[in-house]
């Protein structure tokens, strides 16, 4: 895992007035109606309405688990209601509902009420949540039984580590999530070390399994990698260094549809100080896509290096995993939390393609993400009716904001109490415009404003802008990552 663990001090963030207290007023929106379901002040039967067709978009966050009871994930439209499978074409309509207590007054209320159902999920199956944006939920790996009479009990998809429901609410949660309308996909792994020549690894199943559903998966989200820097042919150390297994899996995947991967925290991937090249990462696939991290909109030089993309890297927004409502701007940390807040932002720009296009489905059909009628924009890459998976990666790179500012959804910035992870104190916006800053932070980063400029080109109202130097720098990249990548799988 990618994330840090640490808590830096708490500067103010430099930040709109407008746009601090709309993102504000989001959060406390969504947390009163959450509190309100969980109070049981809001009936959470199934609503007899129809369920609008769309659209909608999904992220799967291959990770610990999720919290399915934090408001910050819940819903009560009636889409929320209804089995996945009435309104997304190829969700398997086996997946079963598991209705948890909602009317409890807190998290460890709630969990044991839901002990016995707990106990009942099974590893290798798909379940989801009925009032929540949490459709799929599956586990891969041994069976957890539960412990009902244990302070903090584990369980399946259930997730006792926090790293998982924190990625979940930086990329889909309500308030501050980078995209608060997606639909969720909680693929949760041991995260272990195992070893033994021929054991495959459950990470790599569930890799594998993400990449077989893109056809209603729009993409994936993975905050997690090797252990060390290495590569080993045998693939039988696991997840201690990169194995080929785990390449194939990777690059097989991402070919798919969009696949986020963190670009690891500095020297040996995670000692901070000076990032990783991530070129020398053997799990970082041509087609798998890099997240790097600025430091609320300061330089920082610990994360992997060169990145595709960006986004908050150090103290930002996201939920508890032991509380029904709590969340904090210091718990993300590191590209783990880098890494779901650009692979929403890039979900919500196909959800805004989508709603263009007035297109209901999901997932990715001979390489296009959306369908709808030519002409219904007059420019743009939506003006064919059709949006296709390399363009949405390109709008998705191109609109990148270059020098990053800081944002509500980025928290504090992490000073110097934070070394090896602290930032360098030079402000993006303050960078010389002639320094080339695709070294540090690739194309830019993911965030409201670049968002706001992927609608608007969208809409065709806005040209994509000139990354010349920047695409050309990565086009050297993908060559020499290509080449490295046939080495990986030729032993």
């Amino acid at each position: 895992m990618q994330g840090m663990g640490t808590r830096a001090a708490n500067p103010s963030v430099s930040v709109s007035y407008v746009v601090k207290r709309a993102s504000m007023f989001r959060r406390a929106a969504a947390s009163l109606l959450g509190g309100m379901l969980a109070l049981g002040l809001v009936a959470a039967d199934t609503p007899a309405d129809p369920v609008a067709p769309g659209p909608n978009a999904v992220v799967a966050f291959l990770d610990t688990g999720i919290n399915p009871y934090h408001v910050v994930f819940r819903d009560d439209s009636p889409r929320a209601f209804a089995h996945p499978s009435t309104y997304l074409e190829g969700f398997p309509a086996e997946a079963e509902a598991l209705e948890l207590s909602f009317g409890a007054r807190s998290y460890a209320e709630a969990v044991r009420a839901d002990c016995d159902l707990w106990a009942g999920v099974e590893p290798g199956k798909l379940y989801w949540f009925p009032g929540t944006r949490i459709i799929g939920g599956i586990r891969f790996g041994s069976h957890v039984t539960p412990n009902c009479d244990a302070n903090r009990i584990a369980a399946n998809i259930l997730d006792t580590n926090g790293h998982g429901t924190m990625v979940a609410s930086r990329g889909a949660g309500a308030g501050y999530g980078a995209c608060e309308d997606c639909l969720i996909v909680a693929v949760q792994t041991p995260m272990s070390a195992s070893f033994g020549v021929g054991y495959q690894p459950p990470e790599i199943d569930a890799v594998e399994w993400l990449g077989e559903n893109a056809t209603w998966i729009d993409a994936q989200s993975n905050s997690w990698g090797p252990i060390a820097p290495g590569y080993d042919p045998t693939s039988s150390t696991n997840l201690l260094v990169t194995s080929q297994r785990l390449v194939e899996a990777v690059e097989a995947s991402a070919q798919r549809h969009l696949a986020f991967w963190a670009s690891m925290n500095g020297t040996a991937y995670r000692a901070g100080v000076v990032g990783h090249p991530t070129a020398l990462a053997p799990h970082l696939t041509p087609s798998a896509i890099s997240v790097g991290g600025h430091d609320s909109g300061y330089v920082a030089v610990w994360p992997g290096w060169w990145p595709h993309i960006v986004s908050d890297a150090c103290d930002a927004w996201a939920a508890h995993d032991d509380s029904i409502t709590k969340s904090d701007d210091d718990v993300a940390g590191g590209t783990s939390g880098a890494t779901p807040f650009a692979a929403g932002g890039a979900a919500r720009i196909l959800l805004e393609a989508r709603r263009i296009l007035e297109d209901a489905s999901t997932g990715v059909a001979d390489g296009v993400v959306a369908r709808g009628e030519p002409g219904l924009v007059s420019d743009g890459p939506l003006a064919d009716g059709e949006f296709t998976l390399a363009e949405w990666r390109s709008v998705t790179f191109a609109t990148a904001t270059p020098r990053p500012k800081a944002q509500f959804e980025d928290g504090p910035g992490c000073g110097l109490t934070s070394a090896p992870y602290n930032h360098t104190g030079v402000k993006w916006e303050n960078v010389p415009a002639a320094y080339p800053e695709y070294i540090h932070i690739g194309y830019g980063a993911v965030d409201r404003v670049a968002m706001s400029l992927a609608f608007d080109v969208l809409a065709g109202s806005a040209s994509l802008p000139d990354r010349s130097a920047t695409d050309a720098f990565f086009e050297l990249d993908d060559t020499g990552r290509r080449t490295l990548h046939d080495v990986w799988t030729t032993f």
